[in-house]
């Protein structure tokens, strides 16, 4: 089967119904050329939950697969940031934090201000970036974590946010090197030095352009608002 993740086609066959369950609304019917080929096969699933048998075998191809692709859509100028990406007019707004911060929580909120059909979670989880001709685009992925809060669409980056957890609702502008030593933690480094500086150089130019904040916050409608209204004026 082939499907069109962010951009690029993708040829995989699922083994198990929870990943295609995931991937049908990206399937593919085109003449395009494929770009991405998956490899996982049921005999690497065995061999993976039996290394880790707290995991079931539609999770290992879940998570093996995901890495993979990740891998490989570094190759087509692309990464997967762990975030949640919610869409406003067009617009995405990605919140990055360690597990548990509360990322998804504070997305929600966003629903909650704005309303549900207009403030659309593209990817709860792992969104893919990439560099197109007019600027920084957000794609939903089939990779979405523990939650299936995933569309198959895009939208132009407005900004990053590093989030924590706060008693007030504070949020600044954060220094691009510094930044980057943030987002290093929530994106997948890859072992081989070429891949792990490619990487670097896109991080780099995304940092260069598209700005970066860094927000304490409480759960809460105005944190939702405060943010949008501080990183909705600026950007790509």
């Amino acid at each position: 089967m082939r499907y069109q993740i962010a951009d690029c086609i993708v040829e995989y066959e699922p083994i198990y119904e929870f990943l295609n369950k995931k991937m049908e609304s990206y399937r593919f019917a085109g003449d395009a050329k494929t770009q991405i080929t998956l490899t996982m096969t049921e005999e690497l699933c065995i061999q993976k939950q039996a290394e880790q048998p707290h995991l079931t075998l539609e999770e290992c191809e879940y998570i093996f697969v995901g890495l993979e692709f990740y891998r490989k859509l570094l190759l087509q100028g692309g990464m997967m940031i762990h975030a949640s990406a919610v869409e406003v007019d067009g617009r995405v707004y990605l919140f990055s934090a360690d597990s548990g911060t509360g990322k998804s929580t504070h997305t929600k909120q966003w629903q909650k201000y704005f309303g549900a059909e207009r403030a659309l979670i593209i990817n709860d989880d792992k969104p893919a970036v990439r560099k197109e001709a007019d600027g920084w685009v957000v794609y939903g992925t089939p990779f979405s974590g523990k939650t299936d809060e995933q569309l198959n669409r895009k939208g132009k980056l407005q900004g990053i946010c590093m989030l924590e957890r706060g008693k007030t609702n504070e949020i600044k502008r954060m220094d691009p090197q510094e930044a980057v030593l943030l987002l290093m933690r929530q994106t997948l480094v890859p072992r081989r030095q070429e891949m792990a500086e490619k990487l670097l150089g896109m991080l780099d130019e995304l940092f260069k352009e598209v700005p970066v904040y860094q927000m304490q916050c409480t759960i809460s409608e105005c944190a939702a608002k405060m943010a949008y209204e501080s990183m909705r004026g600026e950007g790509i």
